[in-house]
């Protein structure tokens, strides 16, 4: 675990999930499960013009402690499932090696695509694991093609097991394999191509941009 939430880096250790008991945490289980409530619901017209009003207050009570990417919290609680963020569904990470990563995953109707996982769920599943591998004591590389085949639809509210694989590397190139499972059933598959950068490539592109426009 990170010796100091509040200021994490971006040096993924990529280590099993061991969880997380703070307020951090408390904030995005929190943020999880509005998602996921608001999918769940059909509020009445008051009923959601009053939770859009709560909903914005929040937003503006912690925008005021914004800061730059690299000194934010999400993203980059790494002992956490999910490590500190609340878009693709987390990930808790069970076993790891320099080579494979297996890991469970529980789709929510946040991320349904109609009775079962939404096809574009899978590409951020995968590209979550398999780069977290990717980069596991290797220099930095960045998604570079990733491809996703449909074998079964995904059930919801169901423990899945997803795992990665490192197959080869040639060069600056490294080719990736992973897969989601129910049971034996395969659900879904990956193969990924991820290339490591070069040193100007390593720079804040959107910090850059940002100036420039300024």
């Amino acid at each position: 675990m990170s010796p100091d939430i509040w200021n994490p880096t971006w040096v993924d250790p990529f280590v099993p999930t061991v969880g997380a008991n703070d307020e951090y945490a408390e904030l995005i289980e929190a943020l999880r499960a509005a998602q996921e409530a608001v999918t769940r619901s059909k509020p009445t017209p008051a009923a959601a013009a009053a939770a859009a009003a709560r909903l914005r207050e929040i937003a503006a009570a912690v925008a005021q402690f914004e800061v730059d990417e690299d000194e934010q919290i999400a993203g980059k609680r790494w002992e956490s499932a999910g490590h500190g963020q609340a878009l693709t569904p987390p990930i808790h990470l069970d076993r790891i090696t320099d080579t494979t990563a297996i890991g469970r995953v529980r789709i929510g109707r946040f991320h349904s695509g109609r009775y079962a996982m939404n096809g574009g769920v899978a590409p951020l599943i995968f590209d979550e694991i398999l780069a977290r591998l990717a980069n596991h004591h290797r220099p930095w590389a960045r998604t570079a093609r990733l491809e996703v085949s449909f074998r079964a639809p995904a059930p919801l509210d169901t423990e899945l097991t997803v795992t990665a694989r490192l197959v080869g590397q040639q060069g600056r190139k490294r080719f990736m394999y992973g897969s989601l499972h129910h049971g034996d059933v395969l659900l879904t598959e990956a193969e990924g191509l991820w290339i490591e950068l070069k040193p100007e490539q390593t720079h804040n592109i959107s910090k850059e941009l940002k100036e420039v426009a300024g």
